[in-house]
């Protein structure tokens, strides 16, 4: 079956669930959530898959770049059952089996509800998957790590406030906040790329 006509994002495993599951605690619960990091080997340097929320005064994250993902639900056995619904509701890709996990990235919180304790998936897929974006997102772009650029941005809160932040940039995207973390976090694992020193 055609890769991109199944919808699946055809990997291959590196790390098994169950490996992971006896090394790392990803027990699901209240206040914990998971997101991917999605990235593929494209031609001349690794490209990640980013996702925009839409604008919305009943979102938290209103309009920002974001990683596919989301908070652990009752439904869910674990924080990998949340990654693999999140991102299928979110972006249409499945990775029920064919996945390469290559790593679990640090633990970490937004700033804006610290009590939600967030666990990133970093995934390699072969090629890109097709795209089906959710309700809840008005875009998705792939950036590859070269097009990154490390960069002072004066962010619109919510509030209508103002805000200078260290992030990252892609054409007209600002990375920031926790994205921005969990970004700086994957690129030296994902490639060579710039320097691995944290800044946030």
């Amino acid at each position: 079956m055609d890769l991109l006509a199944s919808n699946t994002c055809k990997l291959y495993r590196m790390v098994g669930f169950d490996e992971l599951k006896k090394t790392h605690d990803l027990s699901g619960g209240v206040n914990k959530a998971a997101v991917v990091v999605l990235y593929i080997i494209g031609q001349g340097a690794p490209e990640i898959l980013f996702v925009v929320r839409k604008v919305s005064e009943n979102d938290k994250w209103s309009g920002q770049v974001a990683f596919p993902g989301g908070k652990w639900e009752p439904i869910d056995r674990d924080l990998i059952d949340t990654a693999r619904r999140e991102l299928l509701e979110e972006t249409g890709i499945n990775l029920d089996i064919d996945v390469e996990v290559v790593a679990l990235l640090r633990e970490t919180s937004p700033s804006n509800m610290p009590e939600l304790k967030v666990i990133p998936f970093l995934v390699r897929a072969s090629s890109k998957p097709s795209i089906k974006l959710s309700e809840e997102l008005s875009a998705y772009f792939w950036a590859s790590v070269k097009e990154l650029e490390r960069v002072q941005a004066l962010i619109v809160l919510p509030d209508s406030s103002r805000k200078s932040v260290l992030a990252f940039r892609k054409d007209k995207w600002i990375i920031w906040g926790m994205t921005a973390r969990i970004l700086e976090d994957a690129l030296p694992k994902i490639t060579n790329y710039g320097n691995s020193s944290k800044f946030f």
